[in-house]
């Protein structure tokens, strides 16, 4: 490009600059690494966000079937790559590190599958029958509350001036069946095609996830952007990667715990509901209320004391409420520092977009949010109403009284 005049060369630097001046930069704000503008803020419409919001919001309802194994591959990722970072260590490739550690964590899942297999089917076959079982114990329970409508009934028969004749109907009941076995053998195909799907992008992601983040930080300007944006990824990488680890290994305790504590009080197939606890706890509040309920439903099909069937269920309420009050806040401490209110609102989201797994996908998704909210300026109120800490680190800040009740906080 050619110039005529200092005056048009300094009007195309003017140019420049100000196109430059519209680059996303980053800016060190707080000892945190943030992404902010060179130029002064720019508002935007409220219109414009609620409809990028809700196409956002469709967009994800609508690709679940794509979403959710990457969502879950890219958790396994998180969780797995510690793992592979202390192999390479020791001085093997990533390519192998990646391999032994996925054949490891898969070859867990269904040896776990395997015995978990024949009594799941057991206590599903049963099912019908246990729960009509459990029905009778329950109305002998309530049986001084029913004497009144029994009464009434009896009135209303004696009191009946004609009795009319009934046609005799032959009516034949099969045996109900919780799960179809044709629909069970239909969908297994399904489920072991959507395990190996999550097994080959993690494995993939495990072996070149630092290659396409090498990739990215290739496309920024200068060394300083560069670091900038490692040490926010390397953040986000290692904080998350720690919870989901710690987290599985406190489950894993905790099934241990359940299966040795149901042995003790005489649970058939303890080991069953010390998978289901592992699984449940997953879900924090909601998933040892469900398992409480499941178990208390079960103890009540295999004894015919109601008492007994209380007992179980009391035995295995007590062990999650252990674990989730002592264990785990000294354990994770703050980094789990969510309320109940909104974990609560995020299974209900992530359940009605994505279902079963995106209720188990719930509170991961939730660490990840606010680790990367708080990342930025632009979205760190969003983290702290997500837990993050609202003092920002080198700045003076009074600390925030959560058990203190609004009317007299002000």
């Amino acid at each position: 490009m050619e110039f005529d005049g200092v005056g048009r060369m300094k009007d195309a630097q003017r140019q420049d600059r100000a196109a430059e001046s519209r680059l996303p930069r980053y800016e060190v704000s707080s000892n945190r690494y943030r992404l902010g503008r060179a130029s002064g803020p720019t508002s935007h419409s409220p219109w414009v966000i609620c409809i990028a919001v809700i196409l956002v919001l469709g967009a994800i309802y609508v690709a679940s079937s794509l979403l959710v194994p990457l969502t879950i591959s890219l958790v396994a990722y998180l969780t797995l790559r510690p793992g592979v970072v202390r192999m390479c260590r020791i001085g093997l490739s990533q390519t192998v590190a990646s391999a032994m550690v996925i054949l490891v964590f898969f070859s867990v899942i269904a040896l776990a599958a395997i015995l978990l297999y024949t009594p799941l089917q057991t206590w599903l076959a049963d099912a019908p029958e246990s729960v009509t079982r459990l029905r009778g114990k329950f109305d002998q329970v309530a049986e001084p509350l029913t004497t009144v409508d029994r009464a009434e009934e009896q009135l209303d028969t004696a009191t009946s001036g004609l009795q009319r004749e009934s046609a005799e109907v032959t009516v034949s009941v099969e045996k109900p069946s919780i799960v179809d076995p044709a629909y069970l053998i239909n969908k297994t195909g399904h489920v072991l095609a959507f395990v190996a799907a999550i097994g080959v992008l993690t494995f993939f992601m495990l072996c070149n996830g630092d290659d396409v983040l090498n990739r990215v930080l290739m496309v920024l300007r200068d060394q300083e952007k560069r670091d900038q944006v490692l040490e926010t990824v390397g953040e986000i990488q290692e904080s998350v990667g720690r919870y989901l680890g710690q987290i599985t290994l406190i489950n894993l305790g905790l099934g241990l715990a359940v299966t040795l504590v149901m042995w003790i009080v005489g649970m058939p197939t303890p080991y069953l509901w010390g998978a289901m606890a592992m699984l449940f706890n997953f879900v924090p509040y909601l998933g040892p209320i469900a398992g409480t309920l499941v178990v208390f439903v079960a103890a009540g099909t295999a004894f015919d004391s109601f008492s007994r069937a209380a007992l179980m269920a009391a035995s295995f309420w007590i062990t999650t409420a252990v674990e989730g009050q002592f264990v785990t806040p000294a354990i994770l401490g703050k980094s789990l520092k969510v309320g109940s209110l909104v974990v609560l609102v995020a299974v209900a989201f992530w359940g009605f977009m994505w279902g079963l797994p995106g209720i188990f996908l719930s509170v991961p998704l939730l660490i990840v949010m606010r680790q990367v909210f708080a990342s930025f300026d632009a979205t760190y109120p969003l983290a702290v109403v997500l837990g993050e800490d609202p003092c920002l680190p080198g700045q003076p800040c009074e600390p925030l009284k959560e058990d203190e009740p609004i009317a007299e906080a002000v």
